[in-house]
């Protein structure tokens, strides 16, 4: 078993405000953001951004994160999360949505 991994669910097509997890704060993405503040966290073996969309795979990228690739139709960020914990090749001990 794995240690505990930080799953950050991010999705485009938001019926609210679409593309949010790029949307820019003060010259960031949101999701650059979340990342970093990700990493500040004690104890986390792994951060993976959870996504259904190229772009955000990207920016997981730029902003030095592991990505998967979860499909269209999760409901929810906790679905997503499932989605990508269950393509891991090592199932974590703790998962941190």
């Amino acid at each position: 078993m794995g240690g505990p991994v930080i799953v950050i669910p991010a999705r485009w097509a938001s019926t609210r405000f679409p593309g949010k997890p790029l949307a820019k704060i003060a010259g960031r993405s949101l999701l650059s953001r979340t990342v970093s503040a990700a990493r500040a966290v004690a104890g986390a073996d792994s951060l993976l951004v959870a996504t259904d969309d190229t772009r955000i795979a990207e920016e997981a990228e730029a902003a030095g994160a592991d990505w998967v690739m979860t499909s269209g139709e999760c409901r929810n960020g906790t679905e997503r999360v499932a989605e990508a914990v269950e393509k891991l090749d090592d199932a974590p001990d703790i998962i941190v949505n």
